[in-house]
């Protein structure tokens, strides 16, 4: 049988049925373009075990069949306390079990440009259908951390300049501006048919608070039409950015 190195795609983890089928199905195409490469997914959070340990235990189960470095390939959105502290930590407490064993932390998936790639077909795929829509709204998790935001922020002047004349706002659940706050900025500039994007992969509870969110919006000024978008998780870009991300981390080792 041929080695290969093992892949775990690190996501935030949730309990949620809807993120778990999410999470399952990203994994099932991702081992689909990647077979017979090993890929396993390990969830910071939401399962009975720390992420570490989820590793450990695949380690160990897997590794006579592992052949180079085990690649931890971030499904993170960006640089955030998660992606600047909690896995840098995790990955620690693997190294120090596995002191040989070559570990890679990828950045996180939302820095590939491919993302913004997909953000921009959703734009004019929506402008296609000819549904009128003034403006729109690329709404993030959001960081106590500078980078996500600054990030974030680049990728709407990278939208804008490759789609003029579509103005494109940003939008955070964990930090400013807020939904409201953007729909409000919006609405001072008569913008009152509104298409939110979810700069995040996969449903669950913030994508519901994001849809329950919009639905007050709506009820509190009649005149405004939001339409929140699905997540990124279907897009067949993400996966031809993990195996790009894979394919990086295994040429440059780090």
């Amino acid at each position: 049988m041929s080695l290969a190195p093992l892949v775990f795609l690190v996501c935030h983890g949730s309990r949620d049925p809807e993120y778990q089928q999410a999470a399952a199905d990203l994994l099932a195409r991702v081992r689909q373009r990647l077979a017979p490469q090993p890929v396993e997914l390990a969830q910071l959070e939401g399962q009975p075990l720390t992420l570490a340990e989820q590793i450990h235990r695949q380690l160990a189960s897997c590794l006579d069949r592992v052949d180079g470095p085990v690649v931890l390939l971030s499904l993170f959105m960006g640089g955030g306390s998660h992606v600047e502290e909690d896995l840098p930590a995790a990955v620690e407490q693997v190294q120090a079990r596995w002191p040989r064993l070559q570990l890679l932390l990828t950045p996180p998936i939302g820095q590939h440009p491919a993302l913004i790639d997909l953000v921009a077909a959703r734009v004019v795929a929506a402008q296609r259908l000819g549904e009128l829509t003034h403006g729109w709204i690329l709404f993030g998790h959001g960081s106590r951390l500078p980078g996500f935001a600054a990030q974030l922020q680049a990728g709407i002047q990278a939208l804008e300049q490759r789609l003029p004349g579509i103005p494109i706002h940003l939008a955070f659940a964990a930090q400013p501006p807020t939904l409201e706050a953007a729909v409000i900025h919006c609405l001072r500039l008569s913008q009152y048919r509104l298409r939110v994007l979810p700069f995040f992969l996969f449903p669950g509870g913030l994508l519901r608070a994001l849809q329950e969110q919009a639905q007050r919006l709506q009820r509190e000024w009649p005149l405004l039409q939001i339409t929140v978008e699905p997540p990124l998780w279907r897009d067949p870009q993400v996966v031809q950015a993990i195996q790009e991300t894979l394919q990086t981390a295994c040429l440059t080792g780090k």
